[in-house]
């Protein structure tokens, strides 16, 4: 029995040697290899620290390479955790803010003001416009633990007491409660610096630098900013970056590729290119010795961001911006000041747009600054047409309508309807606007009659239109890389989706793009492409080509065409619609006294359709400016779709569409290039 208890406890003395011998092994390998360098520096009297090198954001470039987005070098302030003083000292801290803030302010230059409350005229305390959210945050139980009811005052009564600011004016306190507030939201820490001005001046810097000891825990800090060649360029598409947010942080691999104080793309090219944008970061060893003396050794060089080059020509986007503005600023001025508008142009051969403005619009340089103004301008600048608004196509609508007849066996290029301005449908009455006597398809396409295409688009009925419209790409995604409406399709299943009922007149409403078609200016571009082009709708695309920054720019990734849909349209067929579209840019034609000057001859359609406005308890009806239209007629290169809003007609817009066509044509020599509803009426 003795003996087995002597085995036991020799084991059990045996187990615990194991133990301890593999604690001091584990103990030894964390010393000698895990934190080697760190006591090794201590045991010669150098401290190693590691630093963060953040990398440049990639550029973002047009198709010809003309940069639309570089990065600026310039110098931030920022607050480091390590020598900040601690959050437990509040007077220290506020020291040293008012001073920083005073100080900017005597340079007039800008520090980061956060705080959601703000001072009004009559020297009161009132919540900022727009930021609800903040001051949802304000109050929650994570920050001050107020009720939801809490006012501005109350809010900044207690920031005053937690802060301990009751010795400075209300305005010095605010300011730096402003501050303390960016601290938390920000999640200030060793590892997360508060960013106290994102740019400032290589005076300002210095003297920061030189005051180190008024001024403890601050520094300045060499970094680069987005800048743009041309803020106002397309806004919309390129969008913006801004500081990373909590949320965000919390993203998938997020925490490991960013930091607080990084920026991330919120919209446009910058958030959907986002991964090859950011670039990735470096790291340095800062060597500081007890005599004082600093050192550093870049250890990982940081890899700027990858290049994105864009299907955009700046020199286009910025000629269709121009025209665009001139045609809405001439109807605002003569009395329609909801005028509006967007226009895209799209490369026939491949999908590519290569412009898509919209106005009102914005400049990017201002955004931030600007962007309460900016989200409560009644005229949505923010808005981008181009892709997101969806509007009724009028007359538009009936190329496809008369395709969809003719491959339908419906019509044939000689049929003929009589159009006396009137057509009757159960107990109602339609109109047109003329009378046409009796016209075929291409006469049809080309007065934009009414008549017959009530009569096609009745003996089709909605599913076979629908069919066609949904070969063409309407009422559908396009394809393109960055948020667009979908648009709808007039049709039973839709109206009744929708808790209404299809009546019979509905079927030849939509027939002339009236009844519940919407589509977006891409999409009736594309659709115009496909028409031009022979059948082949491609997918919409706006990102060229995304290459290396270094200097093997090697590719990345590449944007080949891609054939969303094929259609066999008869030859005689497509030929018909054609006539009638040649003829409406053509002499005598809707668009020919904007055409008659360019240096290629277009086909075009033009449509105008009502829209009701709903003022206070009554509708009011307007009408919308649509043109579809491509070039050169005989060789189809660019399809342009425009929608203006409030304007009388779609060919009264025509001057914008042959802007563009003279930039593209004429100023670029491609004419050789080879390669590449009360009353229910709509005008043409």
């Amino acid at each position: 029995m003795n003996e087995k208890k002597k085995i036991k406890r020799s084991s059990v003395m045996i187990i615990i040697t194991l133990i301890i011998a593999l604690a001091l092994g584990a103990r030894l390998f964390f010393i000698q290899v895990i934190k080697g360098d760190y006591y090794a520096s201590v045991g010669t009297g150098t401290i190693a620290k590691k630093v963060d090198i953040d990398a440049s954001r990639g550029e973002i470039l047009d198709s010809t390479g003309t940069p639309l987005v570089y990065n600026k070098q310039t110098t931030r302030i920022v607050f480091d955790a390590s020598y900040f003083p601690s959050s437990e000292d509040n007077k220290a801290r506020a020291d040293i803010i008012i001073k920083l803030v005073h100080f900017l302010e005597s340079k007039k230059e800008e520090w980061n003001d956060e705080l959601p409350i703000e001072i009004d005229k009559k020297g009161a305390f009132v919540f900022s416009e727009n930021r609800e959210d903040d001051i949802a945050y304000l109050k929650s139980d994570k920050y001050l633990d107020l009720n939801d009811y809490a006012s501005a005052e109350n809010c900044f009564d207690s920031l005053v007491k937690m802060y301990e600011l009751e010795k400075y004016s209300k305005e010095d306190a605010r300011k730096i409660a402003s501050v303390r507030y960016g601290m938390v939201i920000g999640a200030f820490s060793v590892q997360n610096p508060y960013v106290f001005a994102a740019e400032v001046s290589d005076k300002t810097a210095a003297y920061i630098e030189e005051n180190k000891a008024v001024f403890q825990g601050v520094g300045a800090q060499a970094t680069t900013i987005r800048n743009y060649k041309d803020g106002t360029l397309c806004p919309h598409i390129l969008g913006i970056t801004g500081p990373i947010t909590a949320e965000e942080l919390d993203v998938g691999d997020n925490k490991d590729l960013y930091k607080l104080t990084d920026s991330i793309g919120k919209n446009g090219i910058e958030k959907i290119c986002e991964d090859y944008l950011r670039g990735k970061r470096g790291e340095k060893t800062v060597y500081s010795t007890s005599t004082g003396e600093v050192s550093s050794v870049i250890t990982t060089e940081p890899v700027q961001g990858n290049t994105v080059t864009l299907t955009i020509d700046a020199k286009l986007q910025k000629t269709a911006q121009n025209a665009l503005q001139k045609k809405v600023d001439k109807l605002i001025a003569s009395g329609n000041p909801k005028a509006a508008g967007a226009v895209v142009a799209v490369d026939v051969n491949s999908g590519a747009v290569l412009c898509a403005a919209t106005y009102p619009s914005y400049n990017n340089k201002n955004y931030t600054k600007n962007y309460d103004k900016l989200a409560a301008d009644k005229s949505a600048p923010l808005w981008d047409r181009a892709l997101m608004s969806g509007y009724a196509p009028g007359s538009t609508f009936k190329p496809c309508v008369a395709i969809a007849g003719l491959e339908e066996g419906v019509i044939n290029t000689s049929s003929t309807f009589y159009c006396n301005k009137k057509y009757e449908i159960g107990n109602i009455t339609l109109k047109c606007l003329g009378y046409h006597d009796s016209e075929n398809v291409s006469q049809a396409i080309n007065d934009s009659c009414n008549i017959f295409f009530y009569n096609v688009g009745n003996q089709l009925g909605i599913d076979k239109i629908d069919k066609y419209a949904t070969m063409f790409g309407l009422g559908q995604a396009t394809g393109i890389e960055l948020p667009e409406a979908t648009g709808t399709l007039a049709g039973i299943a839709e109206r009744e989706a929708a808790g209404g009922e299809w009546y019979i007149g509905d079927t030849v409403q939509a027939a002339i793009g009236q009844s519940d078609n919407v589509f977006s200016p891409l999409q009736l571009a594309n659709y115009c492409a496909t028409i031009a082009n022979g059948g082949t709708r491609y997918e919409a695309h706006i990102i060229k080509s995304i290459t290396s920054y270094d200097n093997t720019k090697t590719i990345v990734d590449k944007t080949e065409p891609k054939v969303a849909y094929k259609m066999s349209i008869a030859s005689q067929n497509l030929a018909a619609v054609k006539e009638g579209m040649e003829a409406v840019g053509g002499p005598g034609g809707f668009c020919w006294d904007a055409f008659k000057d360019l240096p290629v001859a277009c086909a075009a359609k033009t449509g105008t359709a009502q829209v009701k406005e709903k003022v206070n308890d009554y509708y009011r009806i307007y009408d919308n400016g649509i043109l579809i239209t491509y070039a050169p007629a005989d060789n189809p290169q660019i399809a342009i779709a425009q929608v203006i809003e409030r304007a009388d007609s779609g060919s009264s817009t025509a001057e914008v569409a042959a802007s563009l066509f003279d930039y593209y044509f004429k100023k670029n020599d491609k004419t050789k290039d080879n390669t590449s509803s009360s009353n229910n009426t709509l005008l043409g």
